[in-house]
C-alpha cells in the first residue's frame, strides 16, 4: 500500500494478514459443517453484512487479490457466490445467518453494517476482480432495492444513515458511468440536507463521528463534488 509516495505496509505483512483471515475462515466453516468455504462468527452470530460480517470481509481480501493464492482466491469466489444464493428478494441479503429462511416481513436492514447498501460494495469488487456479469446485475438489484428503502430515519451517517445509502449510488456510478445512479446519490444528499428530514431523524450515539455522524456525511458530500473518484470510508475498492 502507497500513501504519499511512501510505502505505508509492505506486501509481505499484508500477506499474513490476508493467511490469518483466510485461515480462520476455512476453520469456522470446517468447524460448523457450512458448504460455504469460509465463514466467520461475531460476538456469537454469524453476520452477513458489511460491518461485522462476510460481506466486508470478502470485500477486503479481493482488494488485495493480487497476494491471494489461486485456491484462497477460489475459496473467495466461491463464498461471494453463496452470499449471492441468499438473496430472499432482488437486491436483499438479510443480516446474519440465523434469519437466513425466516420470513424478515417489513423488517429487512437496509442499512451499510447490514444489508444491501454495505453487500453492493461486495459484489462491485467481484465485478471488477472476476469480471462476471452476474456480480454487476446483482449490484444493480442492491441499488435498485436501496432506492425503494433506503430512506432511513436513524441520522445522516454512512453506517445506518441516508449517507451510507447514497453512497451505493456513488459507487455504482463509477463502474457503471450512468447519470441514472449520480442523480441518486444527489437526491439521497438533497434529502439528508433537508430541515424537515433534520428535525425527524434520530441523533446517533456520536452525532460527529466518521460512522454515525456528520463526519461521514461530510465525506460523502465531498466525494459528490468528485464522484470520479468516490470511495466509502476506509473500504476502498479497487476501481
Amino acid at each position: 500500500m502507497h500513501y504519499a509516495k511512501k510505502e505505508v505496509i509492505i506486501p509481505e505483512r499484508l500477506r499474513l494478514v490476508l493467511y490469518a483471515v483466510i485461515r480462520s475462515g476455512r476453520e469456522y466453516a470446517a468447524k460448523r459443517k457450512y458448504r460455504v468455504p469460509l465463514m466467520y462468527q461475531y460476538h456469537g452470530t454469524e453476520y452477513l453484512g458489511a460491518a461485522h460480517g462476510l460481506a466486508g470481509i470478502l470485500q477486503m481480501l479481493m482488494s488485495f487479490h493480487k497476494l491471494l493464492t489461486p485456491d484462497e482466491l477460489q475459496d473467495v469466489r466461491y463464498s461471494v457466490e453463496f452470499l449471492l444464493s441468499l438473496k430472499t428478494l432482488p437486491g436483499h441479503i438479510t443480516s446474519s445467518m440465523d434469519i437466513v429462511g425466516h420470513n424478515e416481513g417489513e423488517n429487512q436492514l437496509v442499512h451499510w453494517c447490514h444489508g444491501a447498501p454495505g453487500v453492493i460494495q461486495t459484489f462491485i469488487t467481484a465485478y471488477l476482480v472476476f469480471g462476471d456479469q452476474k456480480y454487476l446485475q446483482a449490484s444493480r438489484d442492491c441499488a435498485e432495492f436501496i432506492w425503494e428503502r433506503g430512506i432511513l430515519t436513524k441520522g445522516p451517517g454512512i453506517c445506518h444513515g441516508v449517507a451510507g445509502n447514497g453512497y451505493a449510488f456513488l459507487l455504482m456510478y463509477r463502474v457503471t458511468g450512468e447519470q441514472l445512479y449520480l442523480d441518486r446519490a444527489k437526491a439521497f444528499a438533497a434529502v439528508m440536507m433537508d430541515p424537515n428530514f433534520k428535525k425527524s431523524a434520530k441523533t446517533p450515539d456520536f452525532p460527529y463521528s466518521l460512522y454515525e455522524g456528520w463526519a461521514g456525511s461530510l465525506c460523502f458530500l465531498t466525494d459528490l463534488v468528485n464522484p470520479e473518484n468516490a470511495q466509502f470510508p476506509l473500504f476502498h475498492i479497487p476501481f
